[in-house]
């Protein structure tokens, strides 16, 4: 039945894709994020939770994608009535990502179903319609899905009143600057915006002062600092069984820009030029897949690619020194992991933010140049080398970072706010 369900979502988008050509319609430039998903009025009337994200798939969901599910679920939690609806606005999921999602039934977009628990692909870039009551309420996760949120929430206003005049937008980071100053950017920016009621749930307090900094304001907001993931958190116990090696861990991702993988290649080859030693290091990149990358005489970079959970926490509780940039206010998972695991980790400062007053072994680089690098990476392989558990002897400044308590406590007045 799933896989008949997929086939028809698939069917649909190619039949859009010919609509478009025979109708003549140039598709150049169009902008495929921003394709609006159109609301169609729903016979049901019952008050439902709708979290709008790109993909559940396996291969996407990590970071963000999860700590979006993890705030859906705590609303869930707080009112048991509340029917719920996934929409999945980039990738369809397979059989094997929906056995992760049990309660939940897959269906179809010209189905107005009353089940409690849906997940509903809108992956069609072309005339998408999704049924819509006036109890419907929306949690955007990226500029684009509430760049669509937006219009749909336009649209059930017209049909249903102002009351629906509200969405929550999940910030995880300050997204305009992913692009060039470009139409992307704009179209980014203009979602901090609206004049739709927007109740902004920020990830970190670092992000949400750069976004009061900027100037951006909203009648309510809310603010979670990170935590770390359940499953690493099963492994610190074993943070001083192990026997460091010298090896560097970098977090490292050629395809995303602001994780500034370039200057670490140039950083490591300055350090490995002026390191007499450095050919007695191994240097490992995890996160994203890439060639091995020579850096001098016998010493390269090796990819690992990702890695399941396992490994990584693996990699860290072996190594000696970490190194993750990170070219946004958002502080990003890796160095605050790399430092709680006993890595000596270096990362960047960026407008406000230097994660060297979360973690005693958090060595932030004000001025970020391959020479900084290079200086910060040999005053910490020297450290390393003189004492090799001065790494697993730090010590978190971050009270909350790895506490059991909620990470979401005002998922009640969030919901009050969107109800």
């Amino acid at each position: 039945m799933i896989n008949y369900l997929a086939g028809i979502f698939r069917r649909y988008h190619f039949a859009r894709q010919i609509y478009r050509v025979l109708k003549g319609i140039d598709s150049t430039y169009s902008i495929p994020q921003t394709a609006p998903i159109e609301v169609k009025p729903s016979r049901h009337e019952f008050n439902r939770l709708n979290l709008v994200i790109p993909s559940i798939n396996r291969e996407h969901f990590f970071g963000g994608a999860a700590t979006a599910l993890h705030l859906f679920n705590a609303l869930l939690d707080v009112d048991q009535r509340l029917q719920a609806r996934i929409i999945l606005t980039d990738a369809t999921p397979d059989k094997q990502d929906l056995e992760r999602f049990p309660d939940y039934r897959l269906i179809r977009p010209d189905d107005d179903s009353d089940h409690r628990r849906q997940m509903l692909p809108a992956v069609s870039k072309y005339q998408r319609t999704i049924f819509t009551g006036p109890g419907d309420r929306f949690l955007a996760t990226s500029w684009w899905t509430a760049f669509s949120v937006l219009r749909m929430i336009n649209n059930q206003v017209a049909l249903y009143g102002n009351g629906c005049r509200k969405m929550g937008y999940m910030i995880q980071d300050f997204e305009p600057g992913f692009y060039n100053w470009s139409t992307h950017y704009a179209l980014a920016e203009s979602t901090y915006r609206s004049e739709i009621q927007t109740i902004p749930i920020f990830n970190s307090k670092y992000l949400k002062d750069y976004f009061d900094r900027s100037g951006y304001t909203f009648p309510h907001e809310f603010v979670f600092d990170p935590r770390l993931n359940v499953k690493l958190k099963e492994y610190l116990p074993s943070l001083n069984k192990y026997r460091r090696e010298r090896k560097i861990l970098i977090y490292g991702r050629p395809s995303v820009a602001r994780n500034c993988f370039n200057l670490i290649v140039e950083g490591l080859k300055i350090w490995a030029g002026r390191q007499p030693d450095a050919s007695r290091w191994e240097l490992i990149s995890v996160g994203e897949s890439h060639k091995t990358i020579s850096i001098g005489p016998d010493i390269s970079i090796r990819s690992l690619g990702k890695l399941s959970l396992e490994e990584y926490a693996e990699c860290m509780l072996k190594g000696a020194v970490g190194i993750s940039l990170m070219l946004s206010p958002h502080p990003s998972y890796p160095p605050l992991e790399m430092a709680h695991f006993g890595l000596l980790t270096l990362t960047n400062s960026f407008a406000g933010k230097n994660l060297s007053s979360c973690h005693e072994n958090i060595y932030s680089i004000d001025d970020l140049t391959p020479d900084r690098l290079a200086e910060a990476l040999a005053f910490q392989t020297a450290k390393f080398d003189q004492d090799p558990q001065a790494g697993p002897r730090g010590k978190s400044l971050m009270t909350s970072y790895l506490s059991d308590k909620d990470i979401f406590p005002f998922a009640g007045a969030l919901y009050r706010h969107l109800f």
